[in-house]
């Protein structure tokens, strides 16, 4: 059998910097294009062609001291989290319609297993895990489309989960929520699944806007996104009482009442 054919150096690079991305190689902190080209073993011209090709994807910039992270402006956050909220709540519609009972096993070993690593403390395990659990429910719609477009966005979303994950209440808050979005499933309710993580996803991109404006010490202009979400979701809401309701007859035929 011949061997399979070797992946032009260009793409070979391409993906070697999104796994240096990935695993955090790449930072803020620049980078040269002659350090890259070492670290990848090809020659500095397939690496600029990568490069080209992911700053236009808006993850790499070029400055004057070297490669870098692209760091998105706080209206860019709010664009993300908005369009990942609507891409996933389909997906999660989608994945509860055709629910399996292998699925809600998974998601219900996920919670469980988060349970435990908040218990010791396992801050870098639970972002992880929550990721793994967003994974899940994308991969189980079946629908490719929403599958590539949220890749589009994953590197901008991977670096900033652990931003919305930052402090104890906010691990607890992103637990309790995906408890109730098992239950949801369980309960073989598309339509609140949908709107539950929806809501689930803009709540944190809110936290991630408002920490990034900290940070930059700057405000969100009227009429942006990032003004929009803040106004509906800065503060964390309380399931809806459809929601509720659901969640109660869920518990009941499981024989664990709802606490209110």
């Amino acid at each position: 059998m011949p061997p399979p054919p070797k992946l032009p150096l260009a793409a070979k690079a391409y993906d070697a910097l999104r796994r240096m991305i990935a695993t955090g190689e790449i930072r803020s902190e620049p980078i040269s294009e002659v350090r890259l080209a070492a670290e990848i073993d090809v020659s500095r011209t397939p690496v600029r062609e990568a490069v080209r090709r992911l700053v236009g994807e808006n993850i790499l910039e070029v400055t004057p001291q070297g490669i870098r992270l692209y760091r998105p402006s706080v209206e860019d956050l709010a664009e993300v989290y908005f369009t990942r909220a609507t891409l996933e709540g389909a997906a999660a519609k989608l994945a509860a319609a055709s629910c399996s009972v292998v699925l809600v096993k998974q998601l219900r070993e996920m919670v469980t297993l988060a349970e435990r690593l908040m218990a010791t403390d396992d801050h870098d395990g639970f972002v992880r895990l929550n990721g793994q659990f967003h994974g899940l429910i994308v991969n189980s719609s079946g629908n490719k489309r929403i599958r590539e477009l949220l890749a589009s966005l994953e590197t901008i979303i991977v670096r900033y989960r652990r931003l919305s994950l930052v402090y104890p209440d906010h691990l607890r808050k992103s637990y309790d929520d995906h408890v109730r979005i098992v239950e949801l499933f369980e309960a073989g309710s598309p339509a609140l699944v949908e709107e539950y993580v929806r809501d689930h996803i803009l709540r944190a991109g809110a936290r991630i806007v408002r920490a990034s404006q900290r940070m930059d010490e700057g405000g969100a202009d009227i009429g942006s996104t990032a003004a929009t979400l803040l106004a509906i979701h800065g503060a964390e809401k309380s399931p809806s009482r459809r929601t509720k309701d659901v969640l109660t007859t869920a518990h009941s035929k499981l024989g664990n009442p709802t606490s209110q």
